[in-house]
This record gives structure tokens, sequence and C-alpha cells, in this order.
């Protein structure tokens, strides 16, 4: 019997290194415990999309410990509909999608973090794939693949594109994370210092670039659905271009992303 062959990834200067010897910063925190899922969902007027995100917590093959709304001030029934469900509130004053996704993480008893944006609807076995991605202990985090939630032939064809950049990306060795849905084991969150919270556009990307230092960044090989309320209520190619190409651009040359670019999310 041959022996299985060694797992293997880009580290953050380029160089191949094996799997199977994390680096020595994430080595030192030693064998990760049994999983505890905190899933978190960041949230602002989210009350017409959050009740989908909660009913499909619900059906999972392996349900989360907790659930956890950072709301940031919403105006509508967001904190409602969140308690009415049986989730935490956590909440916190309007400074972005990375203060309200720490705000969450702090809050958060679980050992494994789940992050899921509101408008997400999630397969049975969300939990499930991500248990079995941590039966690794060199994974210290992970994301889903995304598709248009009732999407039109060209929003399908969109993210078909947007998944398979996202899977090239990971498989040269940067990794990639579009935000909708991602994980990382608590002590590596913290160990890297949590979200950038002045970033506005790219926060999950640049998450998941520094996570390289600790260990790796895995994607699963499920699919959420989410909303195309920003593609539908500001434009296509307006989206793409300044929400997506743009900043994307201006944070691998820079580092950062202007708030200018940043649109929240409507609210239908």
């Amino acid at each position: 019997m041959h022996p299985a062959p060694r797992a293997r990834l880009r580290s953050s200067r380029g160089r191949v290194t094996r799997m199977d010897e994390p680096s020595a910063a994430w080595a030192a925190v030693g064998p990760p415990p049994a999983p505890r899922i905190s899933v978190i969902v960041p949230t602002w007027n989210e009350a017409n999309y959050l009740p989908a995100l909660l009913e499909s917590l619900e059906h999972q093959t392996i349900p989360p410990d907790e659930v956890l709304v950072a709301d940031s001030g919403s105006s509508d029934d967001t904190p409602e509909v969140a308690r009415r469900a049986g989730a935490t509130v956590v909440e916190g004053e309007r400074r972005g999608p990375g203060e309200g996704r720490n705000r969450g993480a702090r809050a958060a008893t679980g050992n494994v973090l789940v992050f899921v944006d509101a408008d997400c609807i999630l397969p049975p076995t969300l939990i499930e794939s991500v248990f079995l991605a941590l039966a690794d202990p060199a994974v210290v985090g992970g994301a889903t693949g995304f598709a248009p939630a009732n999407g039109r032939r060209v929003e399908r064809s969109l993210f078909y594109l947007a998944n398979a950049y996202q899977r090239a990306m990971t498989i040269w060795g940067i990794p990639h994370n579009a935000g909708y849905c991602f994980f990382f084991r608590r002590t590596a969150f913290e160990s890297l210092g949590g979200i950038r919270e002045d970033l506005v556009l790219n926060e999950t990307h640049d998450l998941a670039i520094r996570s390289r230092s600790i260990g790796r960044f895995v994607l699963l090989p499920i699919i959420v659905e989410t909303s195309m309320r920003r593609f539908r209520s500001y434009g296509y190619l307006r989206t793409i271009l300044q929400e997506y190409v743009a900043s994307t651009i201006l944070y691998y040359a820079t580092g950062r992303s202007p708030r200018e670019l940043f649109r929240p999310a409507p609210a239908r």
C-alpha cells in the first residue's frame, strides 16, 4: 500500500509547504477541540430576508449550537424577527459589516465561527460540511460556493464565473472568500485579529489571504443561495465594475478599498 499523498498549499511568500506540517504559530495552539458551532449573521434592516435564512438553519442535518444576529441599528423589525426565531441579538452601532461580524464573534461561545449574510439560504448540509472540513487539523477556515436565488440566466452565468474565479485563486495559493458564507476556527480568527474594520469591501478576501500564515483555507463543495438585490437595484454593470472589479484591483494594489465604492444592500 502506498502512503497517502501529502496535501500542499502555497504559503504567503509563494513557497509550497506541506499541510501535514502547519506553521509553528498554529501548531503552538495545540490540537483543536470538538467543534461547537456559532453562526453569526451581521444585519442592518434585514427583516425581509432574515426569516428565510433562519428557517434554513433550522433544517440543518447537524444543528448549530447558537445563532447570533449582530444588528447594527436596524430601523425595521430585524431584531424582533431574530428573537422570535430563537437567535441571540447582539446590538451595536452601524459601523460596517466587518465591525458587525467582529462584534458577533466576541459574543459567541463556540470554538468555530460560521459567518453568513442575512440574505442567504443555506443547504441543509452546511454545518455538516464544516464539521467534515475541520476533521483536518491543518484547516483553519473556509468558504462555500454561491448561486443566485431565483436567478435569471445572466445572473447564473455571472455567478458561475465568480465561483470559477474563487476556485482558481484559491488553487493558485491566494485564498479567495466572497463573504456570503464562510467559517473559521475561533483560535485562528482571534490570532489573525479578526476582520479588518477599516475595509468595507474585500474585508473577507483579506482575512482569507492572511490566514495563509497559520494554515489552510478551503472551499466547501456546497452552494449557498443569495439574493440579487444589489445587482438588480444598482445595475449589473455598475455593481460589477465598481464594487467588484475596481475595489478588488485597488485592494491588491494598495491593501485598501475606498469607502466611496461601498453601497449598503437595499432592504428589498
